[in-house]
């Protein structure tokens, strides 16, 4: 993903088009907050996909709602309040989804239990991604002493049975993780 100067941030339609989000797909976001990936996720699936916002803040899942309303992606997107921290905390059956994005939320979690439930969401064959602060100093973000290296964060996917299959810089501030069932090809 080409980021054009160090003040860039994720391009959410460019970070889903690199992935290969592809139409009819179906996408749950674990911490979906405001809705950031979910409307260019929404706009690449379409009418024949779906695409689940889960947070615990009704207030972002309201606000999520009101920005698929005016991009006129409403029918595309639904949303789910769940604490992601119990056991199938996201309430959404398993083995149904393509994608499951875990974004910015772990170092505020506990990162074991949300890539669990992330693991218990996908389809045999789908993919779970991840975006994490960079352990780096950056402007943004949270402090550094809560953040995860890559080599912990992959520590506690295979700790839990996910696997790597690619990692890449969505910005300056950030590695991302595609991660897959320990033993499924990588496809």
């Amino acid at each position: 993903m080409s980021v054009n100067n160090s003040s860039s941030f994720i391009r959410p339609e460019e970070f889903w088009r690199r992935l290969g989000l592809q139409a009819g797909q179906r996408v749950v976001h674990l911490g979906s907050g405001a809705g950031f990936y979910l409307i260019p996720a929404a706009k690449i699936v379409g009418q024949s996909g779906s695409v689940i916002g889960v947070d615990v803040m009704t207030h972002l899942l309201s606000e999520s709602e009101n920005r698929a309303q005016r991009e006129q992606v409403a029918g595309v997107i639904h949303t789910v309040r769940a604490d992601l921290e119990k056991n199938q905390g996201s309430t959404l059956p398993a083995g149904n989804a393509d994608w499951v994005l875990v974004a910015n939320i772990l170092h505020q979690s506990d990162p074991a239990k949300i890539l669990t439930e992330a693991k218990r969401l996908i389809k045999p064959n789908g993919r779970v991604v991840v975006v994490v602060w960079d352990v780096v100093a950056t402007p943004l973000g949270p402090p550094a002493g809560q953040r995860f290296s890559k080599e912990t964060m992959l520590s506690i996917a295979q700790t839990v049975g996910l696997s790597l299959v690619k990692d890449f810089a969505p910005s300056p501030y950030h590695y991302s993780l595609v991660l897959k069932v320990t033993g499924k090809s990588a496809e």
